[in-house]
C-alpha cells in the first residue's frame, strides 16, 4: 500500500530525517557543519543561498530529533526575528504533522516542541544576555557579519555558556560585513585553522543561473564592483558606500621621507582622546615642499591598560623625541571632548594642546578626502593602526558616527588624522629665504637678527661660512 504525500512527510519527521526541505546547495552546508572539527563552525555564504533557511532547519532538525534540547537563535535585529526568521521557521514547519509541531510562545520568543525541546530566538540589539543560559545544546548567530559586538558576545556570552559542554555547537553564518575591520573576519581565520569554515559563493549555488548572476552584477554595480565582489563572491572589501575615506589607495603607504629642509617643516602630534575606547595618538610633519601630510609614527593605549595622565604624556615625549630630538612640534592637536585634560596636560605637565574645531564632522573627513585624493597624504608602514584605519573605516548604518570595529576601535587613529589635517598651517612657509640663496641670487641680510624667524637665525648661522666661500 502506497503512502500519501503527507504520510510520507509525517514518516521523514517521525525519523528525523529532515534533508528533503533542503536544496542540494544547503545540503553543503550541512555536511561541512558536520565535518567541522571545532566547536565553532563559520559560513561565508554569498546572497540568494537560503543560508537562514538553513540555520533555521539545523535548529529544528535538532530539536525534533532530540529530547530536551535547549536551542538558541539568534539574529543581529530584534526586527529581522519577525521579518524574516519567524516566516522562515513557519515554512519549513508546514509539513510536520501536529503531534510534533512546535508551539510558538511570543512572550519568551520561542519554539516549544512537544519532546520537551525549545528554540529561543534573541534579537542581539536589544537582548544578547539572552544567549545565557545553564544547558545549551546548539547556538546559532545569523548574519554575524552585522552583529555589532560579536566578539564581547562570543567571549563574554556564548564561551562562559558552552565552556562544560563541548559539544554544544556553535554556528555563525553570514555574507561578509561591510569592512574587514569586523570581529566576524576574526571568527573567519579562527575558523579556517581549525576546519571549521566553509565559504560558498554565488557560482556555488545550484539554483542560480548565469543569467541570474548577470542581472545581479548589474544590479550592485558590475563584476567589479565592491557590492558584488562582497554580496556575492564573499571576498573581505569594504564597503564603498559605507567607506570613511573611499579614495584611499594603498600605495600612499611608503616610507616616510625626509629631505634637506626635515628638520625645518612643520612637526605636529594629532590625538584622540578615549576611556572606554582607545586613546589614539599619530606623529607627522607637513612637507611643505610637496604639500604633503607625512605621518610618521603612532601608538594608542586605553583605560583597560591603566593608563593615566603621567604615563600618556611620558609615551608621548618619548615618541617625540625618537623622532624629532630636542625639536619641539610645532602644534599638537586633540579632540575638544576633554578640555579638562588637555588643560592639565598643559599647566600641570606643560605639554600644550589645542582642541580641534568642530564644525562639521562631514566638512572635517572631506578635507582629508581631498588630500588623499590628490595623493598628498604618505602613512609610513610601521602605522598599522592608522593605515588599518584609512583602509577599512566605515560610517554605522546611520551615518552619524565611525562604526565600532575589534581591531580599530572606533576607527581612533583616523580621528586624530582628521583633527591633524583639520589644523594645519599649510600656507606657513617654514623654509627659510637663505636656504636657497647663492652667491648670484643671494638678496637678504647675512646679518642673522634682521627680519628672519628663529628657525632662519639658526640656518643663517649655520651656513653664513658657506656663503662667505661662495662670494669670495
Amino acid at each position: 500500500m502506497e503512502m500519501s504525500l503527507t504520510e510520507a512527510y509525517g514518516e521523514a519527521w517521525h525519523r528525523a530525517r529532515l534533508f528533503f526541505l533542503l536544496h542540494s546547495g544547503q545540503v553543503l552546508i550541512n555536511n561541512a557543519c558536520d565535518a567541522s572539527t571545532g566547536q565553532l563552525f563559520v559560513c561565508n555564504i554569498s546572497r540568494q543561498w537560503g543560508k537562514s533557511y538553513w540555520a533555521a532547519w539545523k535548529a529544528i532538525k535538532q530539536a525534533n530529533s532530540k529530547e530536551n534540547q535547549r536551542i538558541k537563535y539568534g539574529t543581529a535585529f530584534q526586527t529581522d526575528l519577525i521579518e524574516f526568521i519567524l516566516p522562515t521557521f513557519e515554512t519549513l514547519l508546514m509539513t510536520c504533522p501536529e503531534h510534533l509541531k512546535p508551539t510558538y510562545i511570543k512572550h519568551g520568543s520561542k519554539w516549544v516542541f512537544p519532546n520537551g525541546s525549545e528554540i529561543k530566538l534573541v534579537g542581539l540589539d536589544k537582548t544578547p544576555n539572552s544567549l545565557r543560559g545553564n544547558v545549551i545544546d546548539l547556538i546559532i548567530i545569523d548574519e554575524a557579519g552585522f552583529v555589532d559586538n560579536l566578539e564581547y558576545i562570543y567571549k563574554s556570552i556564548i564561551v562562559p555558556a558552552t565552556l562544560h559542554r563541548p559539544n554544544c555547537k556553535i554556528i555563525f553564518i553570514s555574507t561578509p560585513p561591510s569592512t574587514p575591520a569586523h570581529a566576524f573576519v576574526d571568527f573567519i581565520q579562527k575558523a579556517e585553522l581549525e576546519k571549521s569554515y566553509v565559504c560558498l559563493t554565488i557560482y556555488d549555488n545550484p539554483r542560480i543561473t548565469q543569467r541570474d548572476i548577470d542581472r545581479m552584477a548589474e544590479e550592485l554595480g558590475g563584476i567589479t564592483s565592491t557590492t558584488f565582489r562582497r554580496e556575492c563572491l564573499c571576498e573581505l572589501v569594504t564597503d564603498k558606500d559605507l567607506s570613511i575615506i573611499p579614495e584611499w589607495k594603498d600605495d600612499l603607504v611608503q616610507p616616510a621621507p625626509r629631505d634637506q629642509y626635515y628638520e625645518l617643516y612643520h612637526k605636529y602630534v594629532g590625538m584622540d582622546l578615549g576611556v572606554k575606547d582607545l586613546t589614539a595618538c599619530i606623529f607627522g610633519y607637513y612637507d611643505f615642499k610637496r604639500a604633503t601630510v607625512v605621518i610618521e609614527d603612532e601608538f594608542h593605549t586605553s583605560g583597560e591598560t591603566g593608563i593615566n595622565t603621567e604615563l600618556l604624556v611620558g609615551m608621548i615625549r618619548a615618541k617625540e623625541t625618537a623622532l624629532w630630538g630636542e625639536m619641539k612640534p610645532y602644534r599638537r592637536i586633540a579632540d575638544n571632548n576633554n578640555l579638562m585634560l588637555i588643560a592639565d596636560l598643559s599647566y600641570l605637565h606643560n605639554l600644550t594642546f589645542i582642541p580641534t574645531t568642530k564644525e562639521s564632522l562631514e566638512a572635517m573627513i572631506n578635507e582629508l578626502r581631498i588630500l588623499v585624493q590628490n595623493g598628498r597624504v604618505i602613512i609610513d608602514p610601521k602605522c598599522t593602526q592608522l593605515i588599518g584605519c584609512l583602509k577599512f573605516g566605515v560610517w554605522d548604518k546611520h551615518r552619524k558616527k565611525f562604526a565600532q570595529s575589534k581591531a580599530y576601535g572606533h576607527f581612533d587613529h583616523l580621528a586624530a588624522l582628521i583633527y591633524l589635517v583639520r589644523n594645519l598651517a599649510q600656507h606657513a612657509n617654514p623654509i627659510p629665504v637663505v636656504m636657497n640663496a647663492t652667491h648670484r641670487t643671494w638678496t637678504g641680510s647675512m646679518d642673522p637678527n634682521i627680519n628672519q624667524t628663529p628657525n632662519q637665525k639658526t640656518m643663517s648661522r649655520a651656513l653664513k661660512p658657506k656663503f662667505k666661500a661662495d662670494i669670495g
